[in-house]
């Protein structure tokens, strides 16, 4: 798979979850209190995309940020499950 159909599918799966927040509340763990983010999948509920994080990051107070997994290179169907299911 080349890296353009993942961000594609990463791109889609933001869609997804900005148009069903309520499954991004019940499947994924939010993230608010941290001024610094971790290395892992991210949703960004502001912006409505998901973002792979390989180093701590800086975040802006108020963020919206759901954490999907720990390992920033997960795989793609184990992201989709994630965000989808809570699984």
């Amino acid at each position: 798979m080349n890296r353009e159909m993942m961000q594609q599918e990463l791109m889609d799966l933001g869609v997804w979850l900005s148009e069903h927040p309520r499954e991004a509340r019940k499947n994924l763990r939010a993230v608010r209190s941290a001024k610094v983010l971790e290395p892992g999948v991210y949703f960004n509920r502001g912006t409505g995309m998901v973002d792979r994080i390989f180093s701590s990051q800086r975040v802006a107070l108020g963020h919206q940020m759901f954490r999907i997994s720990h390992d920033p290179a997960a795989p793609i169907a184990e992201i989709q499950t994630r965000a989808t299911e809570g699984k």
